[in-house]
C-alpha cells in the first residue's frame, strides 16, 4: 500500500480546511500556534509552510478535531445504546458504530 506524501504535509488546503472545520478565524489559529495572522494567511495562500516547531501543535489540533467529530457522530448512537442497556453512562470504546 503506497501512502501519498500529501497526507502528511501541511498544505494550504489542509490548514484552511482544519481551521474552517473548527470554526476558527485566522486569528484564532494564529493565537493557538503563537504566530501572526499574516503567517497563517501565508500558509493558506501557499506562500510558506509551517515551521518545524509548529507541526506538533498542528497535529494535536487536527487529532482533537477528529476526536470531537467522532464524538458528535457517536452521540446519537450512544443515546440509543443507553436506552437499550438501562445504564446512565456508556464508555466511548463500548459504542458499536455501524
Amino acid at each position: 500500500m503506497k501512502i501519498e506524501k500529501s497526507q502528511f504535509e501541511w498544505t494550504a488546503n489542509r490548514i484552511h480546511s482544519l481551521r474552517l472545520r473548527l470554526g476558527w478565524s485566522r486569528s484564532d489559529l494564529a493565537r493557538r500556534l503563537e504566530c501572526s495572522i499574516e503567517t497563517v494567511n501565508a500558509w493558506e495562500l501557499s506562500q510558506m509552510k509551517p515551521n518545524h516547531d509548529q507541526l506538533p501543535m498542528l497535529e494535536f489540533i487536527e487529532k482533537q478535531a477528529e476526536y470531537i467529530s467522532l464524538e458528535v457522530h457517536v452521540c446519537p448512537i450512544a443515546e440509543t445504546q443507553l436506552e437499550k442497556s438501562s445504564r446512565s453512562q456508556i464508555p466511548l470504546d463500548e459504542i458499536e458504530i455501524m
